[in-house]
């Protein structure tokens, strides 16, 4: 005599369903917080080789920081003009290492041979595109364009100026734009702008872009400061947390971590355009001092 098979009952099928999604939705926060904790941590060494190869150039000039570029005040193009991207990329030779993989956005950072590539010149490419990386600047500081006598000059810093190699900063995580939603589009920016621009001195505000003397000087700029706006791409002068709500930031010394972008403003009253002081020059992350 032959036996019937047991089979499973519905509610036997139905208990093990509901078993299977309820480890499903244990298990796939866990999952999406590794992949993030994997995607910051390449981010973070990407940005630890821009940091070396700034390092490499900065050895070959005489530890002169990179002009943000040749003609940053002009309708230049890739016939004329360098980014510090480009000075930097002869020492990474990758410029896929430029773009975090945290911007899914579809910014290509590739370059465009009619329009990059100069003939007989292959220093131009890349141009339009060095424009869009993920990783801002700190040029305030460490590479300013100021007029003098009616020109724009560029003024890059000397390693030796900075005084605390540790707490300032070179790179941070950037976004170029913002839709009306709010969300990051058309990749990141090259340069990132600090929060503030002046302390106060008994004698009155000191101008921290040149130097912390009392005059001041007309600088060129991607924006005057941070904007109160909350959907405005310079919420963070153009820094952007890519990374569940934070952004990577490397300091002149080589060290690169994650942090909340409040912390960049340390030290600092944020206010409309620049009008917010220093209050605390240790505390703040931007200055060479």
């Amino acid at each position: 005599m032959r036996r019937l098979a047991q089979a499973f009952t519905l509610v036997e099928l139905l208990v093990v369903i509901a078993i299977i999604s309820a480890v499903a939705a244990m298990l796939f926060p866990v999952f999406a917080g590794a992949k993030a904790s994997a995607i910051r941590a390449v981010c973070i060494s990407q940005m630890h080789q821009v940091v070396t190869a700034t390092n490499m150039y900065t050895a070959d000039y005489d530890d002169m920081f990179m002009p943000i570029s040749y003609q940053p005040r002009t309708a230049a193009n890739s016939s004329s003009d360098r980014t510090w991207v480009q000075l930097v990329l002869p020492y990474i030779r990758t410029f896929s290492v430029f773009k975090c993989p945290a911007d899914t956005a579809t910014q290509k950072l590739e370059a465009t041979f009619d329009e990059d590539l100069v003939p007989g010149d292959t220093s131009s490419q890349y141009y339009r595109a060095s424009l869009r990386i993920n990783y801002g600047f700190n040029y305030q500081y460490l590479s300013p364009v100021q007029m003098s006598q009616g020109a724009w000059v560029a003024r890059p810093r000397n390693l030796s100026q900075v005084t605390s190699p540790s707490s300032t900063l070179m790179y941070l995580d950037s976004v170029w734009s913002r839709d009306e939603s709010g969300a990051p589009v058309g990749g990141g920016s090259w340069l990132v702008t600090p929060p503030c621009r002046f302390y106060a001195t008994p004698a009155g505000k000191a101008d921290s872009f040149n130097g912390g003397n009392s005059a001041t000087v007309p600088v060129f700029s991607v924006s005057e400061g941070w904007s109160k706006e909350e959907m405005a791409p310079h919420k963070y002068g153009n820094a952007w947390p890519w990374h569940s709500g934070r952004l990577n930031m490397a300091r002149i010394d080589g060290s690169v971590n994650s942090i909340h972008p409040k912390q960049l403003s340390a030290g600092c009253e944020v206010l409309q355009e620049w009008q917010g002081q220093i209050t605390d020059a240790n505390l703040y992350p931007w200055d060479l001092r």
